[in-house]
């Protein structure tokens, strides 16, 4: 009989950005405070399960906070946490994003986006 193993339950820990002094912001947040067009690193990526609807919600860590995506950007998060290159790449601070304001028509509300970008620190050639 082949043995069984709670170990396969523990999460392995896949970004190197320390969170323990992270609070949450909105994309809305950052855009007001910065403006259009500001490139954001990407330092991790998640799926916050703890939301008031008991749904997964996508999220990320930058340089200084948590910030909380939109519900319709969970499976771009999903399909980074599945690749391996993007992990690697995003703990290598190739990733950012920077903001994108639309509106929607449907319930005449504001509304923000992440769009990913290239990122290299200090540069300010993204792709």
């Amino acid at each position: 009989m082949a043995k069984f193993s709670f170990a396969k339950f523990n999460k392995e820990r896949l970004f190197n950005v320390d969170t323990s002094d992270y609070d949450y912001l909105k994309l809305e947040d950052l855009y007001s405070r910065d403006g259009e067009g500001t490139v954001y690193p990407v330092l991790g990526v998640y799926i916050g399960t703890k939301s008031k609807f008991d749904a997964e919600t996508p999220i990320l860590a930058t340089d200084e906070a948590y910030i909380n995506l939109p519900v319709h950007q969970l499976d771009e998060i999903k399909a980074m946490l599945d690749d391996s290159a993007a992990v690697a790449a995003i703990n290598n601070g190739q990733c950012g994003f920077t903001i994108e304001k639309f509106h929607q028509k449907r319930f005449d509300i504001d509304c923000y986006s992440a769009v990913w970008c290239d990122y290299n620190e200090g540069l300010s050639n993204i792709n």
